[in-house]
C-alpha cells in the first residue's frame, strides 16, 4: 500500500525521523512498561513534547531520564530483617488442630 494509505503510519514514521518517539516506542526503547513511562511523565521525572493530545519523547529525553536515575553506589549488601522484639508475657504456642475448640 501507498504511504497515503495510513496516514497515522507516514506521521509515525516522520515523527520518528525528526526524533519523536510514541509512548510505545519510548516504553521498548527503555525496555520498560508504558505505564511507567506514564508514571514518569506525570510526577515530572520525565520530560515529554505535547503536540495536541498526543505525547511524544525525545532520544535527548529519554537519554536524560536514563542519566537521572543512574546509580554509581553499590547496593546495600546487608539487606537482613530488623529483629522483631518479643512483647513480655506471651509466648508462642503451637496448637494441634484436634485440640482446638
Amino acid at each position: 500500500m501507498t504511504p497515503a494509505a495510513h496516514p497515522e503510519q507516514s506521521s509515525q514514521q516522520a515523527e520518528q525521523s525528526k526524533g519523536l518517539l510514541t509512548e510505545d516506542q519510548a516504553a521498548a526503547h527503555l525496555a520498560l512498561c508504558p505505564r511507567t513511562l506514564r508514571k514518569a511523565r506525570q510526577s515530572g521525572t520525565l520530560s515529554y513534547v505535547l503536540i495536541g493530545r498526543a505525547v511524544r519523547y525525545t532520544l535527548a529525553d529519554l537519554d536524560q531520564f536514563i542519566d537521572n536515575h543512574r546509580r554509581k553506589e553499590a547496593p546495600c549488601l546487608d539487606q537482613t530483617k530488623p529483629k522483631t522484639r518479643a512483647r513480655p508475657g506471651r509466648t508462642a504456642q503451637i496448637v494441634p488442630f484436634t485440640a482446638r475448640n
